[in-house]
């Protein structure tokens, strides 16, 4: 982003991304103007004078400008609306090619003579995949979604173990793989959870 160019006249990349940052994002980079490059912060600096938005440099003192400290979180704190929204479309196309499973493993059960419970598996996938299409269209995911997709998954963890249970093969490494797969599935759809409170 602050690669000098070779041609003098030609204006720096990183100046024409600050320059095209509305109000908002310039006021999020001169707070955290500490991570940026000392031209970049600097550009930022007179380009937020420019507009109005601080009178002098003495304003970045003030507390609306003061980085606080980052604070600890279970899911990683995105600034940008940007990557808030790639990171919800890549976990969401992640679920949902998920979904693909049940959905494979219900027509499985059903062409090899259960039926009723090949269309109850068949069902869950298709309305886990369903779900996570509506997680992924949506500008900010609908909590009444993430909290049924955590139902479906500690649901599927359940009907998991109770196979193992069933055919008499429960042991401590299935219990492990089952509750790390649940776990990353649950975090997944806990991230996704946070996303939605960016705005």
């Amino acid at each position: 982003m602050m690669e000098k160019s070779n041609n003098e006249n030609q204006i720096p990349e990183f100046k024409k991304i600050i320059a095209g940052y509305s109000d908002d994002e310039l006021r999020k980079v001169l707070k955290k103007r500490k991570l940026y490059q000392k031209e970049a912060a600097e550009f930022a600096i007179q380009e937020a004078i420019r507009r109005g938005i601080i009178y002098s440099e003495q304003d970045l003192f003030a507390r609306e400008y003061m980085d606080e400290p980052d604070k600890f979180s279970i899911f990683p704190t995105i600034e940008s609306e940007k990557t808030s929204t790639k990171f919800k479309t890549s976990i969401s196309r992640s679920l949902l090619i998920l979904g693909v499973l049940p959905v494979i493993w219900g027509v499985i059960k059903i062409l090899g003579g259960h039926s009723f419970e090949g269309i109850l598996i068949f069902i869950f996938g298709a309305a886990w995949s369903f779900t996570s299409f509506q997680l992924m269209r949506l500008e900010n995911p609908n909590v009444k979604l993430i909290y049924f997709m955590f139902i479906m998954a500690v649901l599927a963890a359940g009907y998991v173990i109770r196979n193992f249970v069933v055919i008499n093969s429960l042991t401590r490494i299935d219990i492990l793989i089952t509750a790390i797969g649940l776990g990353f599935i649950l975090y997944a759809i806990g991230f996704l959870g946070s996303l939605r409170n960016f705005k």
